[in-house]
């Protein structure tokens, strides 16, 4: 049989005799000679009886005007969708999220009975269109996983690693506030994705034991809490991986290493000679790490054994002059500035209150009969003076008009929808306006009470450990205390 001979244009086979192009091609060619120039247009293009193209043609016919009608809400004349709104009115409608969640709710497969109060509390807690997004997030979960509990729904809502989703802080704060799932430790699960992180950029020679180490770190925390004993907190923890990490690079930079027995005490001092600041820290890391090795027999020898601890270091931290002090407390009782400054500001120059401390403070913290807080991990709750409470008064009134479910104190424009405290760096930034920190102001205020009190009654009244405090004194001497010599006596 004879071959079919090729399209000259897409080398399809070509059945008739007659031609040299495929059937689609043939019809495409068909179709472009039949094309002639608009008159109007001046454009290669199919015409119409009329003579022109299609384009003028719907160009030249006459436009039919929308029916408009007025917005019940707003009294503008636009094109309504539904119950005599405009669209946008009707995205903005406070009833929105609760027709949505009726009718999704007519649809699921399982019938859950804590489904209209969760479409309140994120109707509640959230604007319209938010509110119908969480909800349809939420039915779409509730379709893959239709026999799912709270707690189930709870922790499929979360990201394995990355932060949490809006949904899923909507679902923590709604399950837990009604008893129906247990809260989840977040800080927790973030500390452990840090340490992970760490202990992944360890050489692989060197990583071994780092994990093994770090595994009995977390052993003796657990063994801490169990009977009731101050544990290691997850800052510490890293602190050392971190330390273990840099000196793991720092010994693989210079030679290659196979384990932890070909270190040297000399390795080890050029280590700490990198940081004379740090070396009291790290050495105290080292002597604990290589015993330790020592003890679990992966060395014969302890090179960390010769290192000498450093010199506790002293508090080398920035003071406020007393007249700083005194434009700050001018600044924050005028009444002119942000509430949120103004309480955070007094809290850490008058009662030594942490960022932290000002940040969780919640609303079930504060006793308006007695007029004090309930700052951190004080064993004590703390009085406020009349300048400070008047600030307070003024961030109840500023959270009163954010119209939030937020517990805290000071909630900002993120937070004004979650159940979290503010970030971190929120009272950084308001107090950069009067440039200082939380962090300069508390300080300001510890070295005092150091100074004028015993280290142990400030650590007392803090929550904190007498031993941080007595960095506070160092070496120097307050002139304005040492007894004055009287006249006539020696």
């Amino acid at each position: 049989m004879k071959p079919a001979r090729a399209c000259r244009n897409c080398a399809a086979p070509v059945r008739p005799a007659h031609r040299d192009l495929c059937h689609v091609c043939h019809r495409r060619a068909a179709r472009e000679a039949l094309k002639r120039p608009c008159p109007r247009c001046g454009l290669l293009r199919h015409l119409r009886p009329s003579g022109i193209c299609a384009g003028c043609a719907r160009a030249a016919a006459p436009r039919r005007l929308p029916k408009l009608t007025t917005c019940v809400r707003c009294g503008a004349r636009r094109r309504n969708t539904g119950h005599g709104l405009c669209n946008r009115c009707q995205l903005a409608n406070p009833d929105r999220p609760f027709r949505y969640g009726a009718k999704l709710g007519e649809r699921l497969t399982v019938k859950s009975d804590w489904w209209k109060r969760f479409t309140a509390f994120v109707a509640t807690s959230n604007y319209p269109g938010g509110a119908v997004d969480l909800l349809r997030q939420l039915g779409r979960l509730l379709d893959a996983n239709p026999g799912f509990a709270p707690q189930q729904l709870l922790s499929h809502s979360r990201e394995p690693d990355g932060p949490d989703r809006p949904l899923s802080r909507a679902l923590t704060a709604f399950f837990t506030s009604h008893g129906l799932a247990f809260p989840a430790d977040d800080a927790q699960r973030r500390a452990t994705t840090r340490r992970q992180h760490l202990l992944d950029t360890v050489p692989a020679a060197l990583r071994p034991a780092t994990v093994e180490f770090n595994q009995l770190q977390l052993s003796s925390r657990e063994r801490l809490r169990r009977i009731g004993a101050r544990p290691i907190s997850d800052i510490t923890i890293e602190t050392k991986l971190r330390i273990l990490r840099d000196l793991a690079h720092h010994l693989t930079g210079s030679r290659r290493l196979t384990s932890w027995t070909e270190v040297t005490t000399a390795d080890l001092e050029s280590f700490l000679a990198q940081a004379p600041q740090a070396r009291h820290q790290q050495t105290y890391l080292l002597r604990a790490f290589f015993g330790w090795a020592k003890h679990r027999r992966l060395l014969l020898v302890d090179p960390a054994r010769p290192l000498r601890l450093g010199a506790q270091p002293g508090f080398t931290g920035v003071l406020l002059e007393p007249a700083t002090q005194r434009a700050l407390l001018q600044r924050w009782t005028d009444g002119q500035t942000h509430p949120h400054e103004r309480l955070g500001g007094l809290l850490a120059l008058l009662h030594a209150a942490s960022n932290l401390e000002i940040r969780t403070l919640t609303m079930d913290d504060i006793d308006h009969q007695r007029q004090t807080v309930s700052l951190g991990k004080r064993p004590f709750p703390t009085p406020l003076d009349p300048t400070t409470w008047t600030a307070l008064q003024a961030c109840l009134t500023h959270r009163q008009t954010l119209s939030t479910l937020n517990p805290h104190l000071i909630v900002t424009a993120v937070t004004r929808t979650r159940s979290t405290p503010a970030d971190s760096t929120y009272l950084t930034r308001q107090l950069a306006q009067a440039a200082t920190t939380p962090s300069t102001c508390r300080q300001t205020r510890i070295a005092q009470l150091v100074t004028d009190l015993d280290p142990k009654l400030a650590a007392a009244a803090l929550g904190m450990q007498d031993s941080g405090l007595v960095r506070y004194l160092a070496d120097n001497v307050d002139h304005d205390r040492l007894q004055r010599s009287v006249p006539g006596h020696s």
